[in-house]
């Protein structure tokens, strides 16, 4: 045990502090999810009180002893997204007092709606807010939630310091509905052929149910194995021997086996109908916590059709929700903004602008890539909001999403393989699946296509989608409209979501013409009617 504390943002968290935790919020019967679990103290303690418990932790050594413990998800927290936890109703944390802040924050962007947080963090991180990221958090909790002194309650702990410890208190705004999809069969009838309305061959769909069930039957099996070969053992050899079955090393129950079956099943589904253009975060999300959420609806045939009709059929809705999520996100970094959260005058906050800047794109700590001038993307950045808008501008504009693919991959592979209507990405040239073998296969089938060896690097600009794109160090990413026609066509389309008209301040006007090399004119003393921006047409 005296290993593990080698970590120097390990600190378990003491009982007296985990009861005050506690008494924040009634976990009995809940989802909470512990993104620091450590040794299992605060994990042990939500179980105790009848919580469903996910987990993360990043040392190896630490998740040998948690496993079986709760549900791990992935090592790193940082790395977690929001379409994993979107079942959730609480987060309790004590995450690493060196990275506390950029916990807590990561906690709250990917929490759902209505979910509590509850965490632990060096008070001075409050009391000193001179960085961005503290008065970001200091903001959270004043519109949001609440701060509790606890004082150096780690001073007599199992690993001690005298570090002054606050306790915070945030509940994200909105209800954490169960909002599942509706109209689905709660039978187990047998389909008929005709039922499938031809949305995907019925052949492949029934093989994909069939092995679902079998497999459920397969782990039934082997759980009755297991208790015949313990009421075997009996008392003659005093030891209990059992059969558990594991993904990636860590044990699973039953249900949590069903569910990964069925998570595994829609992924294959929406790669068959090439249905990730229709994938945004919020589907991924809402999908996820149908599958966390149901107890009673089966995974059959019917069933299956029934979702497929559903996202085919509200495909208008997602997109919408997509871009106004995109448009909310970028004005909020405006220069002036009240968030606290980074801002720059080239983000306006009344619409679009032909130019913005987003945080936290790119990996800010640059100790192990000195020298590298290739781009380290961050998986804390807004890389689902621009992936996500690009597929809602797809959709307004009528062209394929497949032909402009994810800007995390454009920029992670080197050599692209680029037809009219599609875009694939390869790390080499020659080897197997390399860019040429692609190429020759697409040209056997007829298929002209363009291989293109780009990497984007720090501080130069590059193509992707709607967008030029440049990247910094400093882990920000500039973006600006490649076509103002489609710009207008976004701003439009927001309007009409937000049922407002898009008007043009003098400021704005200003601006144009400092773009244009034009002088702006002087500003008079009597106003001037503000003109409308973009015709917006409902």
């Amino acid at each position: 045990m005296q290993g593990i504390f080698n970590n120097p943002d390990l600190y378990p968290t003491p009982e007296k502090v985990i009861f005050r935790m506690l008494a924040q919020y009634d976990v009995n019967g809940k989802t909470i999810l512990e993104p620091s679990a450590g040794k299992g103290d605060l994990l042990e303690a939500l179980t105790a009180e009848g919580a469903n418990v996910l987990y993360c932790e990043v040392s190896e050594p630490l998740q040998c002893i948690l496993n079986g413990k709760g549900r791990f998800m992935c090592a790193d927290f940082l790395e977690l997204t929001s379409d994993k936890v979107s079942h959730i109703n609480a987060i309790f944390m004590n995450p690493p007092f060196s990275k506390g802040v950029a916990h807590i924050l990561h906690a709250y962007s990917i929490a759902p709606d209505g979910c509590t947080i509850v965490a632990l963090c060096n008070s001075s991180n409050i009391k000193n807010d001179y960085s961005k990221d503290r008065k970001e958090l200091k903001t959270l909790i004043e519109n949001y939630g609440n701060i509790q002194e606890l004082g150096n309650c780690f001073e007599d702990a199992e690993r001690s310091t005298a570090v002054e410890v606050a306790m915070i208190t945030i509940k994200k705004p909105g209800e954490n509905s169960k909002n599942e999809f509706e109209g689905f069969f709660m039978d187990d009838e047998p389909e008929k052929d005709g039922e499938t309305a031809g949305l995907m061959p019925y052949n492949v769909v029934r093989e994909l149910v069939n092995r679902y069930v079998q497999a459920c039957k397969i782990y039934e099996e082997q759980l009755q194995t297991a208790v015949k070969l313990n009421n075997v053992i009996g008392t003659f050899f005093s030891k209990t021997i059992a059969f558990t079955c594991t993904n990636e090393r860590y044990q699973i129950n039953k249900e949590e086996f069903k569910k990964d079956l069925q998570r595994e099943g829609w992924r294959y589904i929406f790669n068959k109908l090439d249905l990730e253009k229709d994938m945004t975060a919020g589907v991924r999300e809402t999908i996820n916590k149908f599958v966390e959420q149901q107890k009673q609806v089966p995974f059959t045939m019917r069933n299956i059709y029934k979702m497929l009709e559903i996202i085919i059929a509200t495909r208008g809705q997602t997109m919408d929700k997509a871009i106004e999520e995109a448009f909310d996100k970028i004005t909020n970094h405006h220069f002036d903004n009240r968030y606290n959260v980074p801002g720059w005058k080239t983000n306006l906050h009344y619409l679009v602008g032909k130019k913005f800047i987003l945080p936290n794109m790119c990996y800010q700590d640059q100790r192990w890539y000195k020298g590298e001038s290739k781009i380290q993307t961050s998986y804390g950045g807004y890389f689902y909001v621009v992936e996500d808008l690009n597929k809602a501008l797809a959709f307004i504009t009528g062209i394929s999403y497949n032909s402009i693919g994810s800007l995390s991959d454009y920029i992670r592979y080197p050599y692209k393989v680029k037809t009219k209507d599609s875009i694939s990405f390869h790390t080499d040239i020659t080897h197997y699946n390399g860019a040429l073998d692609k190429k020759q296969k697409l040209n056997e089938q007829g298929i002209e296509c363009e291989i293109i060896n780009c990497q984007p690097i720090y501080g130069e600009w590059f193509e992707w989608g709607y967008f030029k794109v440049k990247a910094f160090k400093k882990g920000s990413m500039h973006f600006e409209w490649l076509d103002d026609e489609i710009w207008g066509k976004f701003n439009q389309r927001v309007a009409k979501i937000k049922g407002f008209p898009l008007f043009e301040p003098k400021a704005q006007t200003a601006y144009q013409k400092r773009n244009a090399g034009q002088k702006a004119e002087p500003k008079t003393k009597e106003p001037k009617q503000a003109k409308i921006l973009f015709e917006v047409k409902f």
